[in-house]
Order: C-alpha cells, then structure tokens, then sequence
C-alpha cells in the first residue's frame, strides 16, 4: 500500500489522531514530526517570539529516511511536509478544517489570539496544502476535510483514497467558503498584537 505516507495540515485538524489510527490498520510506525524534533534535538533553537523551535531541516529530512527505511510501513504527522525528502515519501494527505471550527479548538490549547489567529490564518489561505503540492506535486498530494468527521471515519477515508491511487481534482478554497467577517476579524486580530 505505502512505505511512508505523510499526514500534514495546519496544528488542530487531527493529524496525529488520523495518523495513529491509520498505523494501527496497517501493522506500522506512526510518527508525530513535531516529538520527533523536541524529543531527539533535531532543532537549531527555540525562538521565545513564537513560542517554537526553528528544526534542523537536513537532520529531520535524514531522520525521517532512516525511519521509513524499515521494513514497517510508516506514517508521518507533520504541518510542515516540504521539509521531507520527496524520494521516500509516497503520498501526502493533507487533513483540512473548517477555519471557524479550527478557531474554537485551538481556544482550548490556552493558546495566545495572535497564534492561534496566525495558524487559521495558514489554513484559510491553504498554506500546508500549497506547500506539499509545490514539493510532491499535485498528482502525489491528496485532500481531506475532516470538519464534523471522527478520526476514524477521516482515516478510512485516507486509506480508500491511497489505496486507489485517487487523484485530487479540486481543492478546497475556505476563502469562497467562510464568511468574509471572519476573515476581518482575524485580520484584527493580527493587526492589534503586532500594534502592541
């Protein structure tokens, strides 16, 4: 079916809940990128503005392909794929969530406005989704909205359309979708933090 797959979106679109389940189903390794960097130092350093630690990209790529390289099939959960050496990677779904649902749940990380408006800002605009077809492109880089979804009903999805081979015609476009105040409010909200 897939030595490695990717699972990307932007942080709250159930990544690792989807990538977790779909290891199971398939007898692999699941990987959370993001524990990976923290938990083996593959960062440069933690940048105390964003709160985040800016990763060694040339060590997480080679990390990455030592893992896959095992005989298990493997499953990466990651919001940030281009970092990934295109060679191994098989195909990368890229999980999407309603912008207005996307809010509320981050709200309950305790995270600060700025960067929880910055993160739905990234998936209003797509940003995971642009990213992964610029490095795979299109025709390795599949879609799924998981709004109003479980996590296993997400992953079945994921695993019908990689075993398919299912070729994505059209992207979602959130912009034409969720109502342009919400949009101005996020924008608000990013011009006040960066105002004080």
């Amino acid at each position: 079916m897939f030595k490695c797959l990717v699972i990307a979106g932007t942080p709250g679109v159930g990544k690792t809940s989807v990538g977790r389940i779909i290891a199971e189903k398939v007898g692999g390794l699941q990987v959370d990128l993001s524990e990976l960097v923290v938990g083996e130092g593959l960062y440069e350093y933690f940048d105390e503005e964003t709160g985040s630690y800016v990763i060694d990209e040339a060590r997480v790529s080679r990390r990455v392909r030592e893992i896959c390289s095992g005989g298990k099939p493997v499953v990466v959960a990651t919001h940030y794929p281009e970092v990934l050496d295109e060679i191994i990677i098989d195909r990368v779904v890229v999980l999407r969530l309603n912008p207005v649902v996307l809010w509320d749940r981050l709200r309950t990380r305790g995270w600060s406005d700025r960067k929880i408006a910055e993160n739905v800002m990234a998936e209003m605009l797509s940003v995971v989704l642009m990213n992964a077809i610029s490095k795979f492109g299109v025709g390795r880089v599949v879609e799924v909205d998981t709004t109003g979804r479980s996590p296993i009903e997400v992953a079945g999805e994921v695993l019908e359309k990689v075993s398919k081979g299912y070729t994505q015609e059209k992207f979602i476009d959130w912009l034409s979708i969720v109502d342009p105040s919400f949009l101005e409010e996020l924008e608000r909200v990013l011009s006040d933090e960066q105002e004080t």
